[in-house]
């Protein structure tokens, strides 16, 4: 018996940005909208109860990660690698992160020659009262706050209040993080 290497191909209009050909005339039976299947619409980009947003890589994105502007300005630098990242609102980082993120946020590339950044690694967030924070996005190599020689992991889901001067190791790459004057 031949076996297929792979599946066929989803029919067009499967998935919503699929072209699909209007019909010329449509009946008035047929211009009624038709109740969406219960499987369709558990594939639909949506947002959860507590206000959170998806985007298409299945990141949760909280919508504090979107908030004001904040009252500072801060400044990310690598010695390294001679990057400086502007923290001027909420900003994702990663080796190639999504670019779908919410209004309001940006996402910036780590640049790392040791590879050892996840696509999207971490995110600084700054909260209603300008707070910054850190959350790690479950990155293989970790996101830690170093203050006084001492490292302190920023745990996946478990953002971490994060204060200026410090500095963060992301992956392999090493940030001072400072208050713009």
């Amino acid at each position: 018996m031949a076996t297929i290497p792979y599946p066929p191909a989803p029919e067009l209009g499967w998935y919503a940005d699929d072209p699909v050909d209007k019909p010329a005339a449509v009946s008035s039976a047929a211009a009624e909208p038709s109740p969406v299947s219960s499987s369709t619409a558990s594939h639909a980009a949506k947002g959860s109860s507590d206000g959170d947003i998806e985007d298409w890589d299945s990141t949760v994105l909280s919508s504090s990660f979107t908030a004001k502007a904040p009252r500072k300005i801060y400044i990310l630098h690598n010695d390294a690698t001679s990057q400086t990242i502007v923290i001027d609102k909420s900003t994702l980082l990663g080796r190639k992160p999504s670019m779908n993120v919410p209004e309001g946020a940006k996402a910036e590339k780590v640049e790392d020659p040791t590879r050892t950044t996840s696509r999207n690694h971490a995110a600084i967030s700054i909260d209603q009262n300008g707070t910054l924070w850190i959350e790690d996005y479950g990155s293989l190599n970790g996101t830690y706050i170093i203050r006084d020689g001492q490292e302190a992991q920023v745990l996946k889901g478990k953002p971490r209040e994060l204060d200026a001067p410090a500095t963060l190791r992301i992956g392999d790459q090493f940030f001072q993080l400072t208050e713009r004057q």
